[in-house]
């Protein structure tokens, strides 16, 4: 097979003109127009180098290298920059950041293709012979499903600034991963433009799903969780019946972190009643709007009856927007006739703000009231967390 280079440059232009010469020259070509979309393809498409220009907005080369060099999966992958950026000090920042060579633009294509060469010949005298091992599966951790009664609660958004609260409360290995085959909004929130993980792994038998396919499409997100993301293609809903894959996912997800959140979306699907049984305790979202709360409190009937009770079921008031036809806390809370763990106050701009910029609320205003609330829910679940034997 042809060696696989990953071209990142912002500019069109530059995009087609670099890959159409490296094809000429034999290689397989991905191409990635700004850092982020370079972060997943890094994992996704598997090069055997990069080419990455550092003058990108939102994310520059600098900061996309060192981030692959942090990462576990893309940490071997040759890098070289190239750049228009030809002072010595922005030579030596892309070393520090992990570079493996440096080559300025404008520059003659025998000359591109010759560093190529070169860095492809040391990369491959570093490589193993043998395959890496499979992937080791350790203790079973506590896994978390998220729903509520209806779509559009915000239950993707509540699952992700959960997971990067319990990583930074508990610095354990976070996975959260979306059971809701397209549906899938993560990859939107957070920049992703091919969230295509789990739908690679529908594609094969249940049977034949392994802990190491699982493994291959989790991509690491930059403040250190991993994410599995669902497909948001309308097509892909068709694997809503697929539960049996879910099952055997959701197994594998449960021996490969500390915590594993996953978002089961709305209703109790035939997916969510598949997997309900590997959860650990469930997080409910609750809305001040009187047909939710009867509906939410149908939905804690029909849970309680499956066995979870106290200690394995939060119910989070979420108030994501401001509204005068809203209750009240303590109106919601005579109607629904259940314990609500915590309530969040509403923050519609600060959440507009995290999803213009790609960038999850915590991350962004960590010390705002609505974070300080994240970080309580992450305490009250690490207090559920069976001790290791």
């Amino acid at each position: 097979m042809p060696e696989k280079i990953l071209v990142v440059d912002d500019d069109i232009d530059t995009l087609r003109l670099v890959g159409l010469m490296l094809q000429r020259q034999g290689y397989a070509i991905a191409a990635a127009n700004n850092g982020h979309q370079a972060l997943v393809m890094a994992q996704t498409e598997k090069p055997d180098l990069i080419l990455l220009d550092v003058m990108m907005p939102d994310m520059d080369g600098y900061e996309v290298c060192r981030r692959l060099r942090g990462n576990a999966s893309t940490q071997s992958i040759p890098i070289i920059m190239f750049t228009a950026k030809s002072q010595v000090d922005d030579k030596v920042s892309g070393f520090d950041a992990g570079a493996d060579d440096y080559l300025t633009k404008p520059t003659q294509p025998r000359e591109l293709f010759a560093h190529i060469k070169a860095v492809l010949a040391r990369g491959a005298k570093g490589k193993p012979a043998a395959a890496a091992a499979p992937t080791q599966l350790g203790e079973r951790g506590h896994v978390i499903g998220v729903l509520a009664v209806r779509g559009g609660m915000g239950i993707s958004t509540l699952s992700v600034n959960l997971g990067i609260s319990l990583r930074s409360r508990t610095k354990k290995d976070v996975i959260v991963a979306e059971f809701r085959p397209g549906e899938g909004t993560l990859a939107l929130e957070l920049g992703y433009t091919r969230p295509e993980g789990m739908s690679r792994l529908l594609q094969r038998k249940p049977k034949e799903i392994t802990p190491a396919d699982v493994e291959t499409e989790l991509v690491t997100h930059n403040s250190g969780i991993r994410l599995l993301m669902a497909s948001y293609l309308p097509g892909e809903a068709r694997h809503m019946a697929s539960a049996e894959h879910f099952d055997v996912v959701a197994q594998h997800l449960s021996r490969m972190a500390d915590f594993v959140i996953i978002d089961l979306g709305p209703a109790i699907t035939p997916i969510t009643d598949k997997v309900l049984s590997t959860c650990d305790e469930l997080i409910v979202l609750l809305e001040s709007i009187p047909h939710t709360i009867i509906r939410t409190r149908a939905l804690m009937d029909e849970l309680i009856a499956r066995g979870f009770g106290e200690g394995r079921l939060n119910v989070v008031l979420y108030n994501r927007l401001r509204s005068e036809f809203q209750l009240s806390v303590t109106q919601v809370q005579e109607q629904f006739k259940h314990a609500i763990a915590i309530v969040f106050t509403a923050a519609p701009e600060l959440i507009y703000q995290s999803a213009k910029s790609n960038i999850p609320l915590v991350v962004q205003h960590p010390e705002n009231l609505t974070s300080q609330q994240f970080a309580k829910l992450a305490d009250t679940i690490t207090k559920h967390v069976r001790p290791k034997s």
